[in-house]
């Protein structure tokens, strides 16, 4: 899958003040220290259930176009499509039109797609060699508090673990993956392959 990030998400799914109770932190001197937790955290979490947690806007590159009429896109919780846009072979850009080219499913909390209106069809146009087509969505739940409570459980377990180890692990030690998180998180995982 060949995917950027056109824009990271505003805020964690879960704040500074939760994760210190989780901790039972008081001192405001490790507020750095937590704040990368929750951010490393969550970009785990992410890539293990190949979801976008919260609001972000991706750039989705393909290198033609698909054979049926459905584009699948990535990340689960389509909020929707910016633009699609393609290069011909002379470079030169075009943008599809919402609604009289390409209509977008939203497919809840799944993968969304860009689906061809009744009896339409993909350009026709000679491609650009490399990343022709780019589209532009929007995915993530809007909020926080949408975020499942299994999701924003399993990252407070990776910060506690993060926190309790840091540093190099003492010779002799055997550090285990958390299999709590890993319950907490294979039904959140999306499993259709782009």
């Amino acid at each position: 899958m060949n995917a950027k990030i056109y824009t990271a998400p505003a805020y964690e799914p879960v704040s500074l003040d939760e994760l210190k109770r989780h901790l039972r932190v008081d001192e405001d001197d490790e507020v750095e220290t937590l704040e990368g937790l929750i951010t490393a955290a969550r970009e785990y979490v992410e890539d293990i259930t190949r979801r976008a947690l919260l609001t972000q806007t991706w750039d989705f590159y393909l290198q033609a176009w698909p054979e049926g009429n459905a584009i699948p896109l990535p990340f689960g919780n389509l909020q929707g499509v910016t633009s699609v846009k393609y290069k011909d072979s002379d470079g030169t850009e075009t943008t599809l039109t919402a609604v009289t080219d390409y209509l977008v499913e939203t497919n809840g909390d799944q993968c969304g797609r860009i689906v061809l209106p009744y009896a339409g069809a993909w350009p026709s146009a000679t491609l650009y060699p490399t990343n022709p087509i780019t589209i532009r969505f929007v995915c993530g739940w809007t909020t926080a508090a949408l975020v499942p409570s299994k999701i924003r459980t399993a990252i407070k377990m990776i910060c506690a673990d993060l926190y309790e180890f840091r540093g190099e692990p003492t010779t002799g030690t055997i550090v285990t993956p958390n299999k709590t998180v890993n319950r907490l998180l294979s039904s959140a995982r999306l499993w259709e392959e782009l």
